[in-house]
């Protein structure tokens, strides 16, 4: 680690930051959305700053990358959680060890920025949209599901394809069910990529996306690390930050379903 991260003088040992290290990377698995589908590059170094994001363009009948690039900052996302010295010397002297449910829940709510960061940006950034359609009506999610996916493939973007979701829109496809078959599952198989929840997608909304990295990914700079800050009195204060960005590459390659 570099000595950015002020591990060195946290007041404990490499044991504990091995736990610490342990829960982040476990919840962090366990809630992030974005990255299941996107292909990550990196992570380069918390020095990189900027990365280039290419267009195509069409030259003597060829596809070729734009000559030009767009320079995208690495924005630098953050949650921080407090350790008290009463609890550290009570897990000094006891078998049970430390509690680090801060430490757990300071990284549901980096994951939760995250989320904002990389889905808000694809609705933010889909380049073309469809029908929503009726989804409290067996067989409607999957014709309009379906017909999206033409359309995408239509303009040239192949699949596997991924659908993000709001958990009520989730819902309203799990409850429905034909022939002894659920719907739910007849969209998986359409997808091929993923069908996923987050609570960043509006109730009323599902976004369609062929999330391969010619279309789109996600730069990581410096990927989830946990800092110690420094001490508070006799407590101390711990940082848990990332820096990341989203390159859309093919706008049209997402589609918003409204």
């Amino acid at each position: 680690m570099g000595d950015y991260l002020l591990r060195d003088a946290a007041p404990f040992d490499e044991k504990m930051w091995a736990k610490i290290d342990e829960l982040v990377v476990n919840v962090a698995k366990k809630l992030l959305v974005g990255r299941r589908f996107l292909e990550l590059v990196g992570p380069l170094g918390m020095g990189v700053e900027v990365v280039p994001r290419f267009g195509f363009t069409r030259e003597g009948g060829a596809y070729v990358a734009a000559e030009k690039a767009e320079y995208l900052p690495l924005t630098e996302l953050a949650a921080e959680f407090l350790l008290k010295a009463r609890h550290l010397a009570m897990a000094g002297s006891s078998p049970l060890g430390p509690d680090l449910g801060a430490v757990a829940i300071a990284t549901g709510e980096l994951a939760q920025a995250e989320d904002k960061l990389v889905i808000g940006g694809l609705l933010a950034g889909a380049g073309s949209s469809a029908p929503l359609g009726d989804w409290d009506t067996l067989g409607g999610p999957f014709k309009a599901v379906a017909a999206a996916i033409a359309k995408l493939r239509g303009a040239g973007f192949t699949g596997p394809y991924a659908a993000v979701m709001s958990p009520e829109m989730y819902a309203r496809l799990a409850g429905l069910m034909q022939h002894g078959r659920r719907e739910v599952e007849m969209v998986e198989r359409l997808l091929g990529a993923g069908l996923f929840q987050s609570t960043v997608v509006p109730v009323g909304q599902v976004l369609l996306l062929s999330p391969q990295d010619w279309n789109v990914d996600l730069v990581v700079g410096q990927d989830i690390i946990t800092a110690y800050v420094g001490n508070e009195g006799l407590d101390h204060r711990f940082r848990i930050f990332e820096t990341l960005t989203l390159r859309i590459k093919r706008p049209e390659a997402i589609c918003l379903l409204k």
